[in-house]
């Protein structure tokens, strides 16, 4: 479980249009997906997640709540249930979905922090996916929970809205100095933070023969990047299997968070 603090300055939201090296073809195209969400070694599950198709496209997201006992649970649970509530309005604009999603999600959790005393300093990051019928995708992200983009020749990760994350940025540690430092679960911004100011970064790709994996960080600050890569790749379109092995490695290298994966591949063949 992530925790959050505002000691760097906030991250800009930004934009970035992923080149996944996608044929010009008009496909024929499914989307397939399984999710595992589990409370691993804590006491419940402060995870949410969300796999499923509403209206015309496909929405995916997982949300890691934070906040200590149930508050953690009710912040991930608002911001799926936003999400959700949000694409039944799609118009063909996912940017604006997503946008609206994240800023009545952030809005709603403040709001029952005001309200109940016990709920004060709840807050949640968001992973979320809409992907059309033509497999376009577009991600957004507030928080360290993650999105894989893996084909079978290259990976494209989010960027985390966290501490370590701008560490990295700034020159200060390396890469392989981030992995499992002492304030990875430390966040620069999240939803439902009071002194926080909200930018969501955008991702665009198209999902043709492509996975889109979303994650809480109990699975990947425990398993890197290559290892994730090589679980999904081997399994191929077994998908419930890479969600279950990608949890059950994360546990055995020594998780005691909350775990939750949504896989999903867009299977596309040229019309």
């Amino acid at each position: 479980m992530p925790s959050l603090t505002m000691t760097l300055p906030h991250h800009l939201g930004a934009v970035y249009k992923l080149s996944n090296h996608v044929s010009p073809f008009h496909t024929m195209s499914r989307v397939s997906f399984f999710t595992v969400s589990e409370k691993g070694l804590r006491d419940n599950n402060e995870d949410s997640c969300c796999a499923e198709r509403i209206g015309d496209c496909f929405v995916f997201a997982v949300a890691d709540g934070l906040g200590g006992n149930a508050c953690g649970e009710v912040a991930s649970s608002i911001a799926i249930a936003c999400l959700k509530n949000a694409v039944k309005f799609y118009d063909g604009d996912f940017t604006t979905i997503l946008r609206d999603a994240v800023s009545d999600a952030d809005e709603q959790i403040l709001a029952q922090a005001e309200k109940s005393p016990e709920k004060q300093g709840m807050a949640t990051t968001l992973i979320a996916a809409c992907v059309g019928d033509d497999l376009h995708c577009t991600i957004i992200n507030v928080g360290d929970s993650r999105a894989h983009i893996i084909s079978q020749d290259e990976v494209i990760t989010t960027k985390d809205h966290s501490v370590v994350n701008d560490l990295v940025e700034l020159g200060k540690i390396t890469p392989d100095e981030a992995w499992q430092h002492p304030l990875s679960h430390v966040l620069s911004q999240a939803l439902g933070d009071p002194d926080g100011d909200v930018k969501p970064d955008f991702y665009e790709v198209n999902l043709r023969d492509t996975f889109l994996l979303l994650s809480s960080d109990g699975m990947h600050d425990y398993v890197r990047k290559e290892r994730i890569c090589e679980i999904v790749r081997a399994n191929g379109e077994n998908i419930e299997k890479s969600c279950r092995d990608l949890a059950a490695e994360a546990l055995s290298a020594g998780s005691e968070d909350n775990i939750t994966v949504v896989l999903a591949y867009g299977a596309g063949s040229p019309s």
